[in-house]
């Protein structure tokens, strides 16, 4: 039950028990929650406050809103997204707040005798206060599945976008090694701190539906990102 003498707000008290509910597999993935209405009738609170738990929960990837059937669980999304790979751009478009970008190395190397993009970017989320810088990406993109990619602006354009919908090959699978590193010169002058801290590097493979290898991938995660991973022990 709810606590209204807790200083914890009404609507993060509700978003915790939500939280816990799906975890503990009273509502599993794919089933509805219930409506605002029994919600507001078994709490006795307001529809804004069910709708500011509601969205936080959709915001963290445990809930999506399905038009004409209601609030439905979706653990299979954010076990998928949770190292970000369901490309930058849409994750945080989804999220309706501002993806930037700014390209560190654009050029052409050749390795084995193939010739490859090497693109190194610095992502980030627009705030108030300015740019956050969260990642710093390193792909290599085979020419001979992408011609001319590297002609392609990616400080405005997205690179899985690009892949899609430019050459009709949309990345399907990523398979990843997680590692901690220390920062170096270039992690502290793009996350902006000024010490050695201990941060998260993602290196793998990533492969179209055909189970082609079209990307090679570092991402290191810079200390202002956060993870929020969540999964079923079906």
């Amino acid at each position: 039950m709810l606590n209204r003498n807790d200083v914890v707000p009404l609507y993060a008290q509700l978003q915790k028990i939500l939280k816990e509910d799906i975890i503990q597999g009273k509502y599993r993935e794919g089933e509805t929650i219930p409506s605002e209405t029994q919600l507001m009738q078994e709490y006795n609170i307001t529809r804004t406050t069910i709708r500011k738990a509601i969205v936080n929960l959709v915001n963290e990837g445990l809930l999506k809103t399905v038009h004409g059937k209601g609030t439905i669980v979706s653990l299979k999304e954010i076990r998928y997204n949770i190292w970000n790979f369901s490309g930058f751009t849409d994750y945080f478009n989804n999220k309706n707040e501002t993806p930037i970008s700014k390209v560190l190395e654009n050029q052409v190397i050749s390795e084995n005798g193939q010739d490859y993009l090497k693109l190194a970017r610095a992502r980030g989320v627009q705030k108030e206060q300015g740019v956050v810088w969260l990642t710093i990406d390193t792909s290599l993109v085979p020419l001979s599945l992408f011609p001319y990619i590297e002609q392609t602006d990616f400080s405005k354009e997205s690179l899985y976008n690009t892949m899609k919908q430019k050459y009709k090959i949309t990345p399907k699978n990523a398979s990843l090694q997680i590692n901690p590193i220390l920062g170096n010169e270039l992690t502290e002058s793009v996350f902006g701190y000024n010490k050695s801290v201990p941060l998260v590097k993602a290196t793998g493979t990533v492969l179209s539906e055909d189970g082609i290898e079209i990307e090679r991938v570092e991402v290191i995660y810079g200390p202002k990102m956060e993870f929020k991973i969540v999964t079923s022990m079906d």
